[in-house]
This record gives C-alpha cells, structure tokens and sequence, in this order.
C-alpha cells in the first residue's frame, strides 16, 4: 500500500513515518508538484482532515502517472491543534494562524508568534485552571481514477467523503508557564501531558509519539490498515 501525507511539514513527516513504521509506503507531498493548497475553513479538526484527504485524492486521481502502481494508494491528511479550557477551547483548529489573527496576516503564524500570544492570553491564569488538551483527527481517503469530462464532480466529491476513514486521537495536560526543551514543534515547548514534569518537547521522541494525540490517533489507523490488509490481501 502507498500513503501520501498530505503534508510538506518535515517534522510531521517524520512523527509520522516513526509511528506507523514499514506497515505501507509513505510519500511526502512535496513528491507531487502541483498539488493543491487546500484551505482548512471547516469548524472541526475532522472537516478540515477529511477536506485535504478528499481534495487531494481527487487531484491524484487525475494525474495517471500516480495510478500506475498496482499498489492500492491513499492519501492521509490530519488536522490538530491545542484546546485550552481557559481560553474556552482556543486556540483551536486555529492553532496554526493563532497570532495571525491579531495582524489580519495570511497564512500561518510562527510558532514563536502563537507561543506568546498563548503565554499573553494565559497571563495570571494559575497553574490548576492551565488544562489543556491536544487534539488530532486523521483522515484516510483511497485514490481512485477519474476520467476527465465523464465524472460529476459532485458525485465524485460524495463518494470519495463516503469512502474516508476518520481516527482521532487525544492528549490531555496543561500548559506551562515558560517555553521548555528544544524538541518538537508548535506548542510542544509549552505542553506538559498528563502524568510528566517534562513538556513535549524535552520528552524523547519515542516516548511522545506513545503520549501524543497524533500517536494515538495513528495507533488507531495502524489497526485499522491491519485489519484491512487481512481481509483484502
């Protein structure tokens, strides 16, 4: 089976390629030139998950160089984010362009900008009401052919959403007071899970991938693709 990730994140990638193993083939999407900058708008992490799988199945499916692999291929998109309960769950599925709010900016914000507007945001708040939690949503969608000038784009839009596999997957702790470790990425510095003194990003690598919301959110596609790969060799 070959897995595009529908992600030019190097960091990403890489979480994902030491979770999932050398279960299926994975592929970057900076593999596939061209391929579209899908706009996460939707309102949950699963919407914006299941609109890049969906989007990009669709793209590889018209390019007959992707098809040609007799392997069955999938694309894996995700969306994730912090949910902190002091900040009635922001920032959200807008985690990414947190900071960017305040500037009308485009695009994404650094993690350095998000970082401070959280630790700004959180000022005087004390440490038992920092809870926090991440968040991930996994969406999985098969490729298949569309012929161009004969396919509805809207009924191969339906059947592509109708045939998208969800995995969600979540990791509860708080948010600390100062940024900690030179490790992961995004609010890692900032994220104490559950159980540890360490943040995620002093935590080894091994041992966030078994805690991280993206970790189990894999662990749940990985018996998924198990037991599909049983019942279709």
């Amino acid at each position: 089976m070959i897995i595009v990730l529908a992600t030019r994140n190097a960091h990403k990638v890489g979480e994902i390629r030491a979770i999932l193993g050398n279960g299926a083939r994975l592929l970057a999407l900076n593999e596939f030139p061209g391929a579209p900058e899908v706009i996460e708008d939707a309102g949950t992490f699963a919407g914006n998950a299941a609109k890049k799988a969906i989007e990009l199945a669709k793209f590889l499916g018209r390019r007959p160089e992707a098809m040609k692999d007799s392997n069955p291929i999938r694309v894996l998109a995700d969306d994730s984010g912090l949910e902190v309960d002091a900040l009635d769950g922001a920032p959200g599925v807008h985690s990414a362009r947190f900071a960017a709010f305040d500037s009308g900016a485009q695009g994404n914000s650094s993690d350095a900008e998000n970082k401070t507007k959280l630790l700004r945001l959180l000022e005087g708040v004390p440490e038992p009401r920092r809870t926090a939690r991440f968040r991930c949503v996994i969406a999985l969608t098969p490729v298949t052919t569309v012929e161009r000038g004969n396919a509805s784009p809207v009924c191969s839009s339906d059947e592509a959403e109708m045939q998208t596999e969800l995995f969600e997957g979540v990791c509860e702790g708080r948010v600390a007071f100062e940024p900690n470790g030179q490790g992961g990425f995004g609010y890692d510095p900032l994220f104490i899970p559950a159980g540890y003194a360490q943040s995620f990003a002093e935590l080894a690598p091994e041992i966030k991938n078994q805690l991280s919301h993206r970790g189990k959110a894999l662990e749940k596609l990985a018996v998924f693709l198990r037991s599909n790969s049983i019942r279709n060799p």
